[in-house]
């Protein structure tokens, strides 16, 4: 009978210890979970604090998306940041090249916890960007009936917003606060793009064609109307402004406007 000693493979546990027992991965690791808070802070306080105010349902679901996907994002990148800035801090000076580094591609435990994790990551990335789609679109169907109809005209280099049901044109855009509205876009010479940046809408306006959008306002407040595509030498001052306001406000603005009210 043989007395040869067989030693026993490292099980994925075990081999995952060791990794972690190295002090380049601890040191890295470290630097990683620092990135990963400051991204989870910029997601969640920094981002909503320069964004626009959200007047409607559409700007608030963005802004919210936008948090989300940061948050999603961020312990990714502090794992390639993290990893980055030790690679920086510790990087080899002198004439004489550093031996090889242990191969990271075929350790199948690393390869397999990234592939795992970055794939979870994005699967949740995936489902609620597809919740936040459908649920746009349903509320868009629901809120048709009884949405204010507003047809945008974009040339060179006005906005000009005509009401159908008041029966009047202006150069600004006034809308009542609580109630959905329907945007039909259309261009008279060359494409522009259609932004009023507080609701979160942004559409081309594309020459003889109309394009329709919906949004709902839901808090009172002042709008910026800009054209958001290259469209000639005054694109940058293609601006215009507006008010989600009361609608008793906007009835007496629609009346001084020689329009008349439902």
């Amino acid at each position: 009978m043989s007395n040869e000693h067989y030693e026993m493979d490292p099980t994925p546990g075990e081999k995952l210890k060791a990794i972690f027992k190295q002090r380049d991965v601890q040191i890295a690791t470290a630097w990683g979970v620092l990135v990963t808070f400051i991204f989870f802070i910029i997601g969640g306080w920094i981002y909503p604090s320069w964004m626009p105010t959200a007047l409607s349902t559409d700007m608030k679901a963005i802004e919210r998306l936008i948090v989300i996907f940061t948050w999603i994002s961020a312990p990714i990148c502090g794992i390639v940041l993290g990893f980055s800035i030790y690679t920086f801090m510790h990087r080899h000076k002198g004439d004489t090249p550093p031996a090889d580094g242990p191969a990271i591609r075929s350790n199948p435990l690393v390869v397999g916890l990234w592939v795992i994790i970055s794939s979870a990551l994005c699967l949740v990335a995936v489902v609620y960007g597809l919740i936040e789609m459908n649920s746009a679109t349903a509320a868009t169907a629901e809120n048709k009936t009884s949405a204010l109809v507003v047809e945008v005209t974009g040339s060179q280099w006005v906005w000009s917003f005509n009401y159908p049901e008041q029966g009047f044109s202006s150069h600004e855009l006034m809308l009542p606060v609580n109630r959905p509205v329907e945007f039909r876009i259309t261009s008279v010479d060359v494409n522009h793009s259609f932004w009023p940046v507080q609701l979160g809408v942004k559409v081309d306006a594309n020459r003889l064609q109309t394009t329709v959008v919906d949004t709902t306002p839901n808090k009172i407040g002042e709008l910026e109307v800009k054209c958001a595509e290259l469209c000639g030498l005054y694109h940058t001052y293609m601006e215009t402004t507006g008010e989600v306001m009361s609608k008793a406000d906007f009835d007496n603005w629609v009346t001084t406007q020689g329009g008349h009210t439902a």
